[in-house]
């Protein structure tokens, strides 16, 4: 795993990232920032070289998805996740937020409620009320660092006119992977109130510690509600190739949505990107074990880390993706106090959690898709936020 270790540059490479820190929290001084949720990983050598070689050809015209593209995700799923999705449910699209954008426009109306668990992805907030949406908040159970659905809330907003559940498992930020019990519970009231399922499952693919990810796709009481929005993006250190796709098995739904996408001339992603996603389902996934591995153990450190060195900071129950969810309460220091520490004693950009939800501003998001001693010097720099 030695490869992870390695510490690339990636100033001056339009990484949004690194490049526009400062910007992204006001301020000019150098950070370190483990916020937005890419990974400092090179991808997988095949990946590389598949690219290389297409490259070679020298002739980009417009592309879409072969059938061999759509059969290699349809084969990642069964194979890995145990969903027995078939090729003709794969619909490419050029990402999980845009598709899930135009999905909502499809499937809701105007003044529709659009029900979101907080906290949640920052996206969600903005393409629900872009769209003039309202919010339905279900915010999350906290106790004992990990976070539980409240089912009873979720069924008497279901009852009050909710007329689509945009879900998220593994969740971001809080890192749950939602066990069988807690999906089949949600597909029952899906399907009992008529409420569409869309499931942004965008970070299935890093679920750690071995919990088992289960895709949404997998409840046939839901079949003709639910639309999957994943990525192997995430999984491989590769999303700036802007290739994600949906999983879609009911004909009717996925015309639907597939249409509306066509509408605005949204069609199939890039070449590079379509090359990338086949190659790595079908020749890497050592690779991704080898990524999980070194992730679990930068999981492990912060934890023990934070025990040790800054006990009044506490991580939510780590279950999957390379972000992590501290909660800074008893520090004593009001949300904008906590931000400025952040950013101007500690020199570090992490999520802030009021983004994730207004309530949320004790919280912040940590990045641990690095080496190791990059996360390392973050860590001993948190200590100054004290």
């Amino acid at each position: 795993m030695d490869q992870f270790d390695v510490l690339y540059e990636r100033m001056g490479t339009g990484s949004i990232r690194w490049d526009r820190a400062k910007a992204k929290f006001g301020t000019d001084k150098e950070l370190l920032p483990l916020w937005i949720a890419d990974t400092d990983f090179r991808a997988p050598e095949e990946v590389v070289e598949a690219l290389r070689r297409r490259a070679d050809h020298g002739i980009f015209g417009y592309t879409f998805a072969m059938p061999e593209y759509l059969e290699s995700v349809a084969r990642w799923y069964r194979r890995r996740h145990g969903l027995e999705a078939r090729a003709e449910w794969i619909a490419p699209t050029y990402g999980v937020v845009t598709a899930l954008y135009f999905t909502i426009r499809e499937l809701t109306r105007p003044g529709d409620k659009v029900m979101i668990m907080t906290p949640a992805y920052e996206p969600f907030f903005a393409i629900i009320s872009n769209l003039d949406r309202q919010i339905a908040e279900l915010e999350l159970s906290y106790h004992d660092n990990t976070y539980t659905i409240d089912f009873n809330a979720m069924e008497r907003m279901f009852r009050e006119g909710v007329r689509l559940l945009l879900f998220c498992n593994p969740h971001n930020p809080v890192g749950r992977v939602w066990k069988r019990e807690e999906l089949e519970q949600v597909a029952r009231l899906c399907a009992r109130y008529g409420v569409y399922l869309a499931s942004d499952e965008i970070h299935g693919d890093v679920a750690l510690f071995g919990n088992r990810y289960i895709s949404m796709a997998s409840f046939e009481q839901v079949r003709e509600l639910v639309a999957v929005y994943t990525s192997a993006g995430k999984g491989f250190s590769m999303t700036g190739l802007h290739t994600s796709n949906m999983i879609i098995p009911d004909p009717k739904l996925r015309d639907r949505i597939a249409e509306t996408l066509r509408g605005a001339w949204i069609m199939s992603p890039n070449l590079f990107g379509l090359e990338a996603t086949r190659v790595a389902y079908e020749q890497c996934e050592y690779w991704l074990d080898e990524e999980i591995a070194y992730l679990e153990g930068n999981s492990r450190f912060v934890t023990d880390f934070l025990a040790k060195e800054l006990p009044e900071v506490t991580a939510a129950e780590h279950e999957a993706t390379y972000l992590m969810w501290l909660d800074f309460h008893r520090l004593g220091l009001s949300d904008e106090e906590l931000v400025r520490r952040m950013t101007e004693v500690c020199r570090l950009g992490l999520g802030v959690g009021s983004h994730y939800g207004a309530q949320f501003g004790q919280f912040l998001r940590l990045n641990i898709g690095c080496p190791r001693q990059l996360l390392e010097k973050a860590m001993k720099a948190l200590c100054a936020i004290r």
